[in-house]
């Protein structure tokens, strides 16, 4: 049964959805009308029904979740340019929660970010148990101090200043299937979608480094973590409600880019 439909008393013969699918699974027919062809290469974007200006498009096999007008203003590039641009990790945070209407509205952010094949299979962890949280950097840390590396780090951390994950009151954590060989470019994204949104929002971000690194090497890590069952730990963010707040951006080193 036929997922994709199109209702050539709307469709313009335009040739948008054609242009956009990813699949290349629509084409015109002999009249002009779009058709779809080998529903069976569909990645279930979206896309098709996204770009049509004249709704002429159905799509049954999609997550039932309905489509919202997509944004028509956006920020001038000055704007967003220094947006960008004045971002900071931010390493101090004040200990107050955040609302887990924030976390899950970031997260709704995140969820839309491109994945390959737009394959959408990560799996959000959020912690907010202090407890937990320094739990994990301890845990973390005893690798590093087993391991002989970065004395340094480790004489810190007896000083009492948790250089893993910074004391932050949240951790958001990205994971997925172990055998999924995009995880940490999906994660990579999504994880910089939310950063942003986050930022947009007055709070601070910082990545998990450290947590991320050791506990694909360090077990009673991974353990702790709870990950589900064939997942993997991708990527993660500190996430709180900033200490500090920063003045200026520091210079960079030079542009390095090859043109050709």
């Amino acid at each position: 049964m036929s997922q994709i439909s199109v209702d050539t008393k709307l469709c313009k013969k335009d040739g948008a959805c054609v242009a956009v699918c990813p699949a290349k699974i629509f084409s015109l027919n002999a009249e002009q009308y779009a058709e779809a062809n080998d529903e069976a290469l569909c990645i279930f974007c979206g896309q098709c029904i996204a770009v049509c200006s004249a709704d002429a498009i159905a799509h049954t096999g999609l997550p039932d979740e309905p489509f919202f007008p997509a944004a028509t203003e956006f920020p001038k590039p000055q704007m967003m340019d220094g947006f960008l641009k004045s971002r900071r990790s931010m390493r101090a945070f004040k200990p107050s929660p955040v609302s887990r209407e924030t976390i899950a509205s970031l997260l709704d952010v995140a969820r839309r970010a491109p994945s390959a094949q737009n394959a959408q299979k990560l799996h959000w962890m959020v912690i907010t148990d202090a407890a937990k949280i320094h739990a994990l950097a301890e845990e973390t840390v005893n690798w590093i101090r087993a391991a002989g590396i970065a004395p340094d780090k480790v004489k810190v951390w007896d000083s009492g200043w948790d250089f893993v994950l910074r004391d932050a009151p949240t951790l958001v954590l990205a994971c997925a299937p172990s055998d999924y060989m995009w995880a940490k470019e999906d994660a990579a994204i999504a994880l910089t979608y939310l950063e942003l949104a986050a930022e947009s929002r007055g709070l601070g971000a910082c990545w998990a480094g450290y947590l991320t690194r050791i506990s694909s090497v360090h077990a009673p890590l991974a353990q702790a973590l709870a990950l589900p069952e064939g997942y993997t730990l991708c990527g993660g963010l500190m996430l709180g409600e900033p200490k500090y707040k920063f003045r200026k951006v520091p210079p960079r080193k030079p542009l390095s880019v090859t043109w050709a």
